[in-house]
C-alpha cells in the first residue's frame, strides 16, 4: 500500500514519526508539506490564488498513492478528492467550534470573514469527500457521527474501529 501524507508545517515533525511507525507495518509512505503542492485562495501568498496545482499532479503521477492522508482540511485534500483518490482526514480538534470562535473573536473584518467562509467551504468538501475521518478521541468521534449521520462508504460504520486501531498501532504521535 502507498500512502501519501500531506501535512501542515507545524505538524511535519510528528508526521515523520507517524511515517516511521507505518513503514514498520510495511506501508510505503511519502510525506510532503501540503501547501507546496496544492494551495489557493485564501492564502497569504497572493501568487497561489491563481496558480495551477501541477506540482500536485506530478506528485500523484510519480508516487501513485493508493490513499491520501491529510492532517488539515485544505486544498491538498480537495485535490485528492478531484483525483478520486481515497482521502483520510485526521481531526485533531473540534473544527466547527474553532470556526465559531474565530467568527466571534478574531475574524470580524470583511476580508477575514471572506477567508473564514472559504476555509469553511473547503473543510466541508474535505469532510464530505473523505472515506474516513480519524478523530483523536471519542468526543470528536461523537461529533463527527452527529454531523455526518449518513454513511459515506465505510466512514461512519467503521469510525470507532478505525479510530481505535489507528491509535492502538500508532499511539498518539500526532497529538503532541
Amino acid at each position: 500500500m502507498k500512502l501519501l501524507i500531506g501535512g501542515s508545517s507545524t505538524k511535519i515533525f510528528h508526521l515523520q514519526e507517524f511515517v516511521k511507525a507505518l513503514e514498520k507495518l510495511n506501508v510505503e509512505c511519502k510525506l510532503v508539506f501540503d501547501a507546496d503542492y496544492a494551495d489557493g485562495f485564501p492564502s497569504r501568498k497572493l501568487g497561489t490564488w491563481f496558480a495551477t496545482n501541477s506540482k500536485f499532479n506530478d506528485l500523484i503521477s510519480n508516487f501513485k498513492p493508493d490513499v491520501i492522508f491529510v492532517d488539515r482540511q485544505r486544498h491538498f485534500g480537495l485535490e485528492a478528492i478531484k483525483k478520486e483518490i481515497p482521502l483520510l482526514v485526521h481531526l485533531r480538534g473540534n473544527h466547527w467550534e474553532e470556526l465559531k470562535m474565530a467568527r466571534e473573536t478574531l475574524y470580524k473584518s470583511l476580508p477575514k470573514k471572506i477567508a473564514l467562509q472559504k476555509w469553511e467551504e473547503i473543510s466541508e468538501k474535505c469532510f464530505e469527500g473523505s472515506k474516513i475521518i480519524l478523530p483523536i478521541c471519542n468526543f470528536l468521534s461523537d461529533i463527527v457521527t452527529k454531523r455526518y449521520p449518513e454513511p459515506n462508504d465505510i466512514r461512519i460504520n467503521q469510525l470507532q474501529h478505525y479510530t481505535k486501531e489507528f491509535h492502538r498501532q500508532i499511539g498518539f504521535i500526532l497529538m503532541a
